[in-house]
């Protein structure tokens, strides 16, 4: 019997509405169903760019806290101009 931890696979992406800055970055999200929040603080962002050689992935992703002190992980898609939240 193994004692590792067992990884456990992402949920599925889910698409939101977000109002973003001169910069790009979020200040409002509306995730599916509620009402929008504003953006307190953006604490990380990272690009991935990958797989050309079978489907392209262009991706910006952002760690945000919401004005509730919801912690949240996004990614806009740079291929369709679309933003999702990722949930763990």
């Amino acid at each position: 019997m193994s004692s590792r931890p067992r990884l456990k696979p992402l949920a599925r992406p889910k698409t939101v509405t977000v109002r973003i800055d001169d910069d790009g970055d979020p200040l409002f999200v509306r995730l599916p169903g509620k009402t929008a929040r504003r953006v307190a603080a953006v604490r990380e962002r990272w690009r991935i760019d990958d797989e050309w050689w079978r489907q392209a992935i262009s991706r910006e992703y952002r760690t945000i806290v919401l004005d509730d002190g919801a912690v949240l992980t996004l990614y806009h898609d740079l291929l369709d101009d679309s933003w999702y939240v990722q949930r763990g």
